[in-house]
């Protein structure tokens, strides 16, 4: 034979001992709990096993008020947290404290059914509190070793088989209650992480918003973010066929690990991001970063100090962006750009005036027409050299040379002309940049 233990109680009967309440009880896995779950729980009622053991739970209940200061004044002892926690009231813990007892002795007294929503309510009140779950627990602990003890207080003269079963419901009933309020902590965590996701990403847009007619908006949302307000900031706007949350997410962590601080918004085409660098030198180590996470065009801004050029410096990514062809991988600084940050300025001009240059080049069948911009691409980029343009395009040099003078005869412009070489480029850089004016 062994014993229920309680500091100062003992009852002789067979069973096991609780490793961390220091209280014997007898095994009942499953004993009224098997055939239901945490869900449908609320439906089920249980007893003590006898009529005697009833009456003591519902002595106990009837001195609830008691009971819940004892275990209030416990869990304060016992849990740092209760006391240093900075949202959860001792009203609170109190209330907490009163329906959880109230609901576990009630079913070991007879008089109801177990009562899930109580334990869940408890589980997302300590969440939203900042409670750890851990101290959660034990609470459920330190209520279950209470009750056992009032019990037992008042057990003098009843029969040690009459309470055979008790401890083994009232821990399955600890067990159970404590199942329900690990449900609602992690609710209530899945609803404030989402909430707090949906708050992070609406201040990340304030930042790239136009404010400027509020620019302490701005200021408010960075320093909700923990960004500094004076960095060598630079603006980012990155394309993406199939732009993902988790890629923004990622190239966040990837900075950071490198010691740089930066937010990222996503967008239908791409990503803007926000780069929070210490210096010139953090912006450049970004950058390069940058260029083996995105597969696309990225544009970025002149380096600015002040939260209040987000705003232009956002414009200023997104035309560098679009200062590269479509389909290439590259990474394009504003302060980079002359030709072509002209060119996407005036799309509309730009068109017109490579329609009127290139005029009839335009015209001829797609795939000659896409040699000939081809040969004229490649002889500006090899410098006006013949040879090195027939090289590149593995065509012979006469090939090349008749080509040239076919777009002459074509546009009425030689590219032995500075003048006319020049227009040929300008209306190249047009159609490369801005599509053909027809389109």
């Amino acid at each position: 034979m062994s014993q229920f233990f309680v500091p100062g109680h003992s009852v002789t009967m067979g069973g096991r001992k609780d490793a961390e309440t220091g209280i014997l009880c007898r095994g009942t896995k499953g004993m009224w709990r098997s055939s239901c779950s945490v869900d449908t729980m609320s439906d089920v009622s249980i007893s003590t096993g006898s009529s005697r053991a009833a009456a003591l739970a519902a002595d106990v209940l009837d001195d609830l008020p008691a009971l819940t200061e004892t275990l209030v004044e416990r869990l304060e002892a016992a849990e740092r947290t209760y006391l240093d926690a900075q949202l959860l009231t001792v009203g609170q813990l109190r209330t907490a404290c009163t329906e959880n007892l109230s609901s576990i002795l009630t079913v070991l007294a007879g008089r109801g059914r177990v009562r899930s929503d109580v334990a869940r309510a408890t589980g997302r009140l300590k969440a939203e509190q900042a409670i750890p779950l851990p101290a959660v627990l034990r609470a459920y602990r330190l209520g279950g070793q209470l009750i056992w003890e009032q019990m037992l207080r008042r057990a003098q003269g009843v029969p040690a088989d009459e309470l055979l079963d008790v401890p083994a419901h009232l821990w399955e009933a600890i067990d159970t209650y404590s199942d329900a309020a690990v449900e609602g902590y992690r609710e209530a965590e899945i609803l404030r992480t989402h909430a707090d996701a949906e708050a992070r990403a609406l201040l990340v847009r304030t930042v790239f918003d136009d404010h400027s007619d509020n620019p302490t908006a701005i200021i408010d949302a960075m320093r909700a973010l923990g960004l500094p307000e004076r960095a060598c900031f630079v603006v980012v706007c990155a394309e993406d066929a199939e732009p993902r949350p988790a890629t923004a997410t990622d190239t966040a962590t990837r900075l950071k690990n490198k010691g740089i601080t930066s937010v990222w918004d996503t967008q239908p085409d791409g990503y803007l991001g926000l780069i929070c660098g210490r210096s010139d030198a953090d912006v450049d180590l970004a950058l390069g970063e940058l260029g083996s996470v995105f597969d696309r065009r990225v544009g970025v801004s002149r380096a600015f100090a002040v939260p209040a050029e987000i705003a232009s410096a956002l414009d200023e990514a997104r035309l560098a962006r679009r200062c590269a062809p479509a389909g290439v991988t590259t990474v394009i600084r504003y302060e980079s750009l002359s030709l072509a940050l002209l060119l996407v300025r005036i799309p509309g001009a730009a068109r017109e005036v490579a329609g009127r240059t290139l005029g009839a080049l335009l015209e001829l069948p797609d795939e000659e027409r896409d040699e000939m911009m081809a040969t004229l691409e490649a002889w500006f980029e090899c410098d006006g050299s013949t040879a090195a343009t027939a090289e590149r395009l593995h065509y012979h040099r006469n090939t090349v040379l008749y080509r040239l003078r076919k777009i002459g005869d074509l546009t009425g412009r030689s590219v032995d002309k500075p003048i006319d070489a020049a227009e040929l480029y300008v209306a190249l850089r047009a159609i490369r940049l801005l599509g053909h004016p027809r389109n």
